[in-house]
């Protein structure tokens, strides 16, 4: 037989729980104006109790664990007297001691020793009853949130510049791509390549959502010169801009020697795109994480102006 006391809810941290009446096993001597509560011939009953003086409690209760959710609500994913929270359906569960006899009624038409009933105490709806259940729900997330961003952020495959086949749009007689000494020679990739990425990760009510936004793209020229950078894709050179022309936003570079002497007459210049990550996460979390690149090269020459042939 099901001895059981009710006792009224307390408050959640914000939520308050009202009203709720929450079901626990307790010893008589620790109740007053109550109602016992069992299970006769596997149907749940209340009935009035005499009153009695409280006494204290024989043990200390235990801190509760982890915080869960449900409806935009948060609970605590455990309470020494209710269970284990279950964020799919609002409920506590905790396992009824001890079992009573098995009745395929209540155990829902599953087998004798298969799964087991629990005291259901559903916050949201001041419900309670015994339910069958295969298992507890899953305890507390065992990840915070800054592990889950990190997860979340491997996840991600940052794209990686696309450099045009030739800074000039044209080739050398030989079919070398060239550009040429002095002139401000414009660097780009395709927009697709600088788009911001998300990624999510959650386990039960702990989550971390991951946002890569592209910040800069840098052009290393391959020539011993310094690496310039400029914010945005950069604009793909036209000849109708003229060969004198700063590209908009300083994604240019000036070559102030030819490539004469270097292996093929050529160089490889290093295109990369600079992501910065920022995250979020449950009860307020975030942070940032380090910046990084992705890059891809091209092979050109610088040529003299005068060696160019103009067709």
């Amino acid at each position: 037989m099901f001895r059981f006391v009710v006792h009224p809810v307390r408050r959640f941290g914000a939520t308050a729980l009202t009203l709720l009446m929450l079901v626990a096993v307790v010893a008589p001597e620790a109740s007053a104006d109550t109602r016992g509560c069992e299970i006769v011939h596997n149907t749940f009953r209340c009935v009035a109790l005499h009153k009695e003086p409280i006494s204290k409690p024989s043990q200390v209760r235990m801190p509760l664990v982890g915080t869960c959710s449900w409806q935009a609500q948060t609970f605590p994913c455990h309470d020494p007297e209710m269970g284990w929270f279950d964020n799919q359906d609002g409920c506590y569960y905790r396992p009824a001691i001890p079992q009573p006899a098995f009745d395929p009624n209540l155990w829902q038409g599953h087998q004798n020793g298969q799964g087991a009933i629990y005291a259901e105490s559903c916050v949201a709806i001041n419900h309670f009853r015994f339910v069958w259940q295969s298992s507890l729900p899953v305890g507390p997330a065992t990840k915070s949130s800054a592990q889950l961003a990190q997860q979340a952020f491997a996840t991600l495959t940052l794209p990686r510049p696309i450099p045009p086949t030739s800074p000039s749009g044209a080739t050398l007689p030989d079919g070398r791509p060239y550009t040429v000494v002095q002139v401000p020679t414009w660097f780009w990739t395709r927009p697709s390549s600088y788009q911001p990425k998300t990624a999510r990760a959650a386990v039960g009510p702990v989550w971390a959502q991951v946002t890569v936004t592209p910040v800069a793209l840098t052009f290393t020229p391959g020539d011993n010169g310094s690496t310039v950078s400029c914010a945005g894709p950069g604009k793909v050179w036209t000849d109708q801009v003229g060969p004198w022309t700063h590209a908009p936003g300083g994604c240019d570079y000036s070559y102030p020697q030819s490539t004469y002497g270097y292996p093929d007459g050529q160089l490889t210049a290093t295109y990369g795109i600079v992501w910065r990550a920022n995250w979020a996460g449950s009860g307020g979390s975030g942070g940032v994480f380090p910046d990084v690149s992705t890059t891809a090269t091209s092979r050109f020459a610088v040529a003299e102006a005068q060696a160019v042939v103009v067709k």
